[in-house]
């Protein structure tokens, strides 16, 4: 396995140690400016909306997540700045502890990069860090009629940092529980006139909760070239990630694993002490914005992601009786490689023009998409751990195990290729200065196939309807390609009136495809993509800087869920649908110049309505969804002596209320609130902050893990610790 230098640590630690004497050379500032963040920032024009629209114009509901924010909450990874967007949480039908699996408005979400696309699908991507990011942007509901093939829970757009003509370099460090130990540093450097570069590096070692470790190295180096009408970016990124996965957590309770999560030392593991999960990511972006006349623009945007991921992770898992106390019985270990070429390229111009005394913005757009991956699996027993109350795991070696494939052990081993084409158009028209709407429509054209590359068992993880029909399914085999073929086409409308400056409404319908395709179920392949569906109404409002609402009511949808569920340790295919009613309100206050407040709420009414292998179930909430969800964030600024600098103090708030782990609502999940506290000094170029997270220690879960397994306990108390230092 590849090993992440350290070396990339100390170089970090040098270049920190030199801005002292870089901010030295400059004249001092005796002026310290505290900006306040906002969730919902009205005047700025969101990536992720595409067509240039100011928030506080969009019919539909986005919110950013500021790189000021992120440093505030000392956030290291995009699952730790969740709590900033309302109704978004960690989970979903599988989460195996070593890719971002989120869910929105109850439907799961997608994941762009500088908006294109980052990963395969939204199971089996990666753990997203925040080395060069922006902000975080977050489209909530479907999202197909802007960019095609994503889930229909909401699109999340990693937006990074662009070269500038400025010199600069920054760089922070930070400490903190498990003996974490994050490092990120950036330069940024004109070349030549029209010409800059930057360089963004990031490193993240951690022993990890429970010992869920991980080390993470993370490189963007980007060069911007600004010729006469064109603004081009080229970057190019590398990502090294290293994670030990849980995939088990802790067991619900005996005697048949359902209620509550067992009564045990949140630090028990069950899990195999040698799994892993390490991933190698390379990715080539290049993006012109080319302006032909003051009416016209043509973006052009294409990346390149070669993606090579090699894990073993724990499967199933059941408790059996054993004298006075439970046994973990059934345990396997599954096997697991994979390797993913991912090309897209985007056209879109861009047309500013009036139709009478009516603004219009109009883009147009194509889109090609290519993705071929190789995927093989294999599963081994593991030995039962005799008592839950005292795991001890008996397996002492990976080349001890037998990896099998066969009826009983899930296997695949399956070249794997999706081609997407997409023509679409969206239009922004001002009817009148108060009321603007919104069109938007898309064509695509999905193929995805699948084909074995050797001839393994039928078995749960290789199988298929049989062409022609038989009472049986069939495996995967060299020659014979399963291919879906599907055209579907997508639309969004909405509007949004302003009754006056500082009051708007706003509302719309969008509709949703996402067809069915990853390496973790090759065997899904050939099912119907799934269809979801969003109806929001909502009403925004803002006063100067000091106040800033977005309120929204919404239903949504998600149709033709393809999910597995365990069966004597075998994947068994079902397919469900549900809808999810809802409320979110999300607020920037800031009463003061130096006391700002963030926070949100969400209800929502998560319902099954369609399961033809459990008809029964049909009316029962709908796993990983919490009914309620809010969270708060304040921080106030302590102007001090000039000598010494601002003081910032901050507190936060995170509720989530109990939720279910499976469809037959046999598993919960408790609810919890927790408080955060964290202070800073903020003294010309330098920041140092240190933070304490759940600071009552309140016993949490983040989600029920897999299928069949048990509940991954959320973090206890924590602290961090950090410097940074910018140097202009």
């Amino acid at each position: 396995m590849h090993v992440v230098s350290w070396a990339s640590l100390g170089a970090m630690a040098t270049a920190l140690g030199a801005m002292p004497a870089m901010a030295a050379d400059a004249p001092p500032d005796p002026t310290i400016v505290v900006t306040a963040p906002s969730t919902t920032p009205f005047d700025l024009a969101p990536a992720v909306d595409k067509i240039g629209t100011s928030l506080f114009d969009s019919s539909r509901s986005i919110q950013v997540v500021q790189r000021e924010l992120i440093d505030q909450q000392g956030a290291t990874q995009l699952r730790d700045t969740l709590r900033n967007v309302s109704g978004l949480v960690q989970g979903g039908q599988f989460s195996f502890g070593f890719y971002d699996r989120f869910v929105s408005r109850g439907l799961n979400v997608t994941f762009l990069n500088d908006g294109l696309p980052d990963t395969t699908s939204d199971l089996g991507g990666y753990v997203h860090g925040l080395t060069g990011v922006e902000r975080v942007e977050v489209l909530k509901g479907p999202g197909s009629a802007l960019f095609g093939t994503t889930a229909p829970g909401g699109t999340i757009n990693l937006v990074h940092y662009r070269p500038t003509d400025t010199f600069a370099v920054n760089g922070a460090l930070q400490y903190g529980s498990f003996e974490t130990i994050t490092a990120n540093a950036s330069l940024n450097a004109p070349l030549a006139s029209g010409v800059s570069a930057r360089l963004d590096g990031g490193f993240q070692h951690s022993d990890g909760q429970r010992g869920r470790r991980n080390k993470t190295g993370e490189v963007y180096g980007s060069l911007g070239f600004h010729p006469a009408n064109h603004d081009i970016i080229a970057r190019l990124e590398y990502h090294r990630i290293e994670i030990r996965p849980d995939s088990i957590g802790l067991p619900f309770s005996p005697p048949s694993g359902t209620g509550l999560p067992a009564d045990v030392d949140r630090g028990n593991r069950y899990y195999t002490p040698f799994a892993y999960a390490d991933q190698t990511i390379k990715r080539a972006f290049l993006s012109d914005a080319w302006t032909l006349n003051e009416s016209l623009v043509v973006n052009l945007r294409a990346a390149y992601t070669d993606r090579d991921v090699d894990l073993a992770r724990n499967a199933g898992g059941r408790l059996t009786a054993a004298g006075s106390t439970y046994s973990l019985t059934g345990r396997q270990l599954r096997q697991q490689t994979d390797n993913i070429h991912d090309f897209v390229v985007q056209a879109e111009p861009t047309w500013h023009f009036s139709a009478g005394a009516m603004p219009v913005t109009l883009l147009a757009g194509f889109e090609y998409r290519k993705v071929s991956a190789t995927t093989r699996r294999a599963t081994a027993d593991l030995p039962n751990i005799a008592d839950i109350r005292a795991p001890v795991t008996p397996e002492t070696s990976l080349a001890a195990l037998n990896f099998l494939c066969d009826r009983s052990h899930s296997c695949n081993d399956a070249d794997i290729d999706g081609r997407f084409h997409g023509l679409y158009a969206m239009a922004q028209i001002d009817l009148t200065p108060r009321l603007k709407l919104r069109l938007s429509g898309r064509e695509d054209w999905f193929r995805t196939s699948a084909e074995g590359r050797s001839a393994i068992p039928v078995n749960p993880g290789s199988e298929h309807p049989c062409d022609p029909p038989q009472a049986t399914t069939c495996a995967f085999v060299p020659g014979q390609p399963v291919v879906r073929k599907d055209d579907r086409f997508e639309w969004d409308v909405g509007a949004v009136y302003q009754l006056a400056d500082a009051f708007a409404l706003f509302g719309g319908y969008a509709s949703n495809s996402y067809p069915i395709f990853n390496t973790e179920e090759p065997q899904s392949i050939g099912q119907v993509p799934e269809k979801g569906t969003q109806i929001e109404a909502g009403l925004r409002v803002r006063q100067d800087k000091w106040l800033a609402l977005s309120s929204s009511l919404f239903r949504t949808t998600r149709k033709n869920v393809y999910t597995i569920i365990l069966v004597d340790n075998l994947d068994v295919s079902q397919v469900f649908s549900y809808r999810v009613k809802g409320w979110e309100t999300d607020l920037t206050l800031r009463p003061v110049p130096a006391w700002n407040i963030i926070a949100n709420f969400t209800l929502q009414d998560p319902v099954l309505v369609d399961y033809p292998q459990n008809p029964g179930q049909i009316g029962n909430r709908v796993p990983s969804v919490p009914k309620r969800i809010g969270n708060v964030w304040t921080s106030y600024d302590l102007a001090l002596p000039e000598a010494v600098g601002t003081l910032q103090f901050a507190a936060g708030l995170r509720y989530r209320s109990a939720y279910f782990g499976d469809t037959g609502e046999t598993r919960t999940l408790p609810g919890a609130t927790m408080i955060d506290l964290s202070a800073a000094l903020l003294h010309g170029p330098w920041t140092v902050r240190a933070g304490v997270s759940n600071i009552g220690d309140k016993r949490n879960y983040d989600y029920a893990a897999g299928t069949g397994s048990g509940a991954i306990p959320g973090q206890g108390r924590t602290f961090f610790v950090s410097l940074a230092a910018k140097a202009l």
